[in-house]
């Protein structure tokens, strides 16, 4: 046999197999109302199936609350319309139609804010001999997904895309799921967001309008956020801003400068708030910890500046008389509670009238004052410049208003430490409270 004669055979024979294909397409087409729901005796209610997979998480966006998934659908029906006995067509299994040739079911996505489910009318469905048709499409689903904003950036997320006829009541087409959740096996990998899990629960809901029940499938798509992006360039950065507030009570009141580091710190963290806003949508029912946080070290740092401001007031009082409650009462103790010594404050550390007074502790102490006192006298004897009494007045003035700022200065520094620990601390804890 030459190989014109193969050539032939051959061409005869993709022709025949195109033939059985036209004439199974004609046969089943020939008094066929794509647009008429297939109801045959002893079936009205026609079963759909509806499946998922998800191929990627296109954007999340949290101010607006919406999101965008690239998905597969998957679904599937009996159309009794639609069957055929396989030897009567040299044993064809199967065919390819395009679905406007054939009814599909209308379903919708609930809450999609999209103006149509792409891909819905545009692919091609597989039908089976016994009338089972299946109809795999991809689509982009934009839809609704609100945020809970109060364990940010430590948050998980649940999308919800509830899946129904919006036409047909649950006697005309039953709506359920065959596999249960959603496929994940050719998910991408997200760099913000992981897709957990993706369970299916078929609901049957009743609605105002009418008292037919309304099956639906709706699919839960768990979210997970990678906090990494978030901890590396908001949170570490924001805790190092505030413990440079802290660093304002070490500075010199002479340099100019404990109160413009304050301020400062204030900017940077409402810029850090600033930033966090942006990202989350607006809400009255919930507030972010991580929002409370950057409102607790504000308000420390503007605490910080008012305290400041003291400090600056009470260092450069100058020659001001320094009244006598204030110099052997508050200035002595915040003396003792800063570990800061006042040379010029008699101690007085023991009355006459008190028998219950320790007198060997008070003899050492004394021993010590009279120690210091003749330093003093010494220290003013070698000194190359006398001063007068009044002179000498002004300089005790000015040397006990700088010591009492310098108290100041350090309590509020052990203040500020203080609430910054505890206030962080309970932040920090509510992340676990809250639900």
């Amino acid at each position: 046999m030459d190989d014109t004669s193969l050539q032939s055979m051959a061409v005869s024979s993709f022709r025949g197999s195109q033939s059985r294909l036209d004439n199974l397409t004609a046969d089943l087409l020939a008094d066929y109302g794509p647009n008429v729901r297939p109801v045959c005796p002893g079936k009205e209610t026609v079963p759909v199936t509806v499946d998922m997979a998800v191929r990627q998480l296109i954007t999340l966006n949290e101010p607006e609350q919406t999101v965008q998934f690239n998905v597969w659908m998957r679904l599937a029906w009996v159309d009794c319309h639609l069957k055929w006995n396989p030897d009567d067509y040299n044993g064809t299994k199967s065919i390819v139609l395009p679905i406007d040739l054939i009814w599909k079911p209308d379903i919708t996505l609930y809450e999609s804010i999209s103006e149509e489910f792409y891909g819905f009318e545009k692919f091609r469905a597989h039908i089976y001999p016994d009338g089972y048709v299946t109809y795999n499409f991809p689509s982009k689903i934009e839809a609704l997904c609100p945020v809970s904003v109060a364990k940010f950036p430590y948050d998980s997320q649940i999308c919800s895309l509830m899946f129904g006829s919006w036409s047909y009541n649950g006697f005309e087409l039953d709506v359920s799921t065959k596999l249960g959740a959603g496929d994940l096996s050719s998910v991408k990998e997200n760099v913000e967001w992981i897709i957990k899990d993706i369970p299916a629960i078929r609901h049957e809901l009743y609605y105002g309008c009418c008292p037919e029940p309304y099956p639906d499938v709706t699919f839960y798509i768990n979210l997970k956020r990678k906090p990494n992006y978030y901890v590396t360039n908001i949170l570490i950065p924001s805790l190092l801003v505030t413990l440079v507030a802290g660093l304002g009570f070490f500075l010199p009141a002479d340099s100019g400068e404990k109160v413009g580091l304050e301020l400062t710190v204030m900017l940077a963290m409402s810029v850090f708030q600033l930033l966090i806003a942006d990202h989350l949508p607006p809400s009255a029912d919930e507030t972010p910890w991580i929002s409370s946080f950057f409102s607790f070290t504000m308000i420390l740092s503007g605490g910080s500046s008012c305290w400041q401001v003291l400090v600056l007031n009470l260092h450069h009082r100058g020659d001001r008389h320094m009244p006598h409650w204030l110099k052997f009462y508050v200035l002595k103790l915040l003396g003792r509670l800063t570990w800061i010594d006042v040379p010029r404050v008699k101690p007085d550390y023991v009355k006459q009238s008190s028998p219950k007074c320790d007198k060997s502790l008070a003899k050492i102490f004394n021993i010590l004052d009279r120690n210091r006192k003749y330093k003093e006298e010494e220290l003013g004897n070698t000194s190359s410049i006398s001063l007068s009494e009044p002179e000498a007045e002004i300089a005790e003035n000015s040397e006990l208003w700088i010591s009492l700022a310098l108290m100041v200065d350090r309590i509020g520094m052990m203040v500020f430490f203080l609430s910054l620990s505890i206030g962080c601390g309970y932040i920090f804890n509510r992340i676990q409270s809250v639900e």
